[in-house]
């Protein structure tokens, strides 16, 4: 079961950086930050399962492949900087943090922009 690794792991970390926290804080905060790539590393592999779902029944459904591909860079943005932010948040940088989670949602609104004119084109050839 991989899910036991990754809670191993987590347990693991989490118990390290508490002991070491009050004496080895820079230490600490190391130890979570490689706990939190490990537990991404492991996890990153299975995405790979679902992006070929997805591009599958998006053939199937006749949709374009431009708007999977789209959709599915937007949703890998969204937790790349997710996971940024929390890393920042762990190591004390709320700002740094705050402004990272305003950049991450100018880039999807921005990368979203050519679904949302597709969108508004397909509703005015309708109503045309």
């Amino acid at each position: 079961m991989e899910i036991m690794q990754i809670v191993g792991i987590a347990i693991i970390s989490t118990i390290l950086c508490v002991l070491l926290k009050k004496d080895r804080p820079e230490i600490a905060n190391f130890i979570g930050i490689i706990a939190g790539v490990v537990i991404i590393l492991e996890v990153l592999f299975k995405l790979n399962f679902i992006i070929e779902s997805i591009q599958t029944l998006a053939t199937k459904a006749n949709i374009p492949n431009m708007y999977i591909s789209l959709i599915i860079k937007l949703i890998g943005i969204s937790y790349l900087v997710e996971f940024a932010i929390q890393l920042c948040k762990d190591a004390g940088e709320n700002n740094i943090a705050a402004k990272l989670e305003f950049a991450g949602k100018i880039i999807v609104m921005s990368m979203s922009f050519p679904i949302l004119l597709s969108i508004v084109q397909m509703i005015t050839d309708i109503l045309a």
